[in-house]
């Protein structure tokens, strides 16, 4: 949201559009440092905060902790909390994804979110992607897809607004990683890089290139273990280039396999619809046809319902 003249009304826009726009809105991770920029670093002794991918998964706790998915997370966030302090990479994973996703979560309806669109744009406020600026019924589209999915995320989780929102889901989603949670480490490289601008990066090098290699490896290991979200933060790094160099082609394969498999019915038919539109857009006949025909085997990785 560019329009200074509106921000907070903006800002409201991205709230209830879904600012976890779950696909594609992913912040980068910060450039690598320069040479220069390393060696002024040197002297510093960075570390990370990030465990390496050793699962430790405690079998009990987290069977116990899946009782709770479908309560309020206001009312057992005391009791997931202490799971997780626990061992339990159940509720470490729900309490990342949630702050992650959820802070701020207002439900709205679609005429609510018509009626935004029309306003911001009557006003002159303007959305950008790419450099250019979306026309309203293409912004109202992304609002509505993004929302769809924020609706099913999101169900339990009224009420909940942390100011530290992205310090406390990385927390907990790194927690839920070492513990073996495949879903946390197909998600952690999302979260990864979030507390970190610009000037943090040639700060932290070091501690970012780490974050980076864990994140990498914890993606391969949700991949290897049948995670289907693994197939789905795959192609978001591949549209970013966080993780990976940016390949279009890429990251509709490894998008479209996800769709084959089971666990894409967790996602918002439109949100799904409307990712796979995007991401194919960028892309001919040729190559869509060519990845969508990969993408056949990459999905048998991960057929089983609600695995892993």
């Amino acid at each position: 949201m560019k329009d200074h003249r509106l921000v907070g009304f903006a800002m409201l826009l991205v709230v209830i559009g879904g600012a976890t726009w779950w696909m594609h809105e992913r912040r980068k991770a910060p450039a690598e440092p320069t040479a220069v920029a390393q060696a002024s670093t040197a002297r510093q002794a960075p570390g990370t905060n990030a465990a390496p991918p050793v699962p430790v998964r405690a079998a009990s706790l987290t069977a116990t902790a899946k009782s709770f998915d479908g309560q309020s997370f206001v009312d057992v966030r005391a009791e997931l909390e202490r799971r997780a302090q626990l061992g339990d990479a159940h509720a470490a994973a729900r309490l990342g994804r949630t702050f992650a996703y959820c802070n701020g979560y207002v439900a709205t309806s679609e005429s609510q979110l018509e009626t935004a669109v029309i306003e911001a744009s009557a006003q002159g406020a303007t959305v950008t992607d790419g450099g250019h600026a979306l026309d309203p019924d293409a912004l109202l589209a992304r609002i509505k897809a993004g929302h769809a999915q924020q609706v099913r995320e999101c169900a339990q989780a009224t009420g909940v607004n942390e100011k530290n929102a992205g310090a406390l889901a990385l927390h907990w989603m790194e927690r839920a990683a070492a513990l073996g949670d495949a879903d946390a480490q197909a998600l952690y490289g999302g979260l990864a890089f979030a507390d970190h601008d610009a000037r943090s990066a040639i700060d932290h090098a070091e501690e970012l290139r780490d974050r980076k290699r864990i994140a990498r490896e914890y993606l391969q290991h949700s991949l290897a273990s049948g995670d289907a979200l693994a197939l789905q933060e795959m192609s978001a790094n591949y549209h970013s280039g966080t993780l990976f160099p940016a390949d279009a082609e890429a990251a509709y394969r490894y998008l479209y396999a996800y769709s084959l498999t089971p666990r894409s019915n967790e996602t918002a038919p439109e949100a799904l619809a409307y990712a796979l539109d995007e991401a194919g857009a960028a892309l001919d006949d040729t190559a869509r046809a060519r990845a969508r025909n990969e993408a056949q085997n990459l999905a048998a990785c991960c057929m089983e319902p609600g695995a892993p």
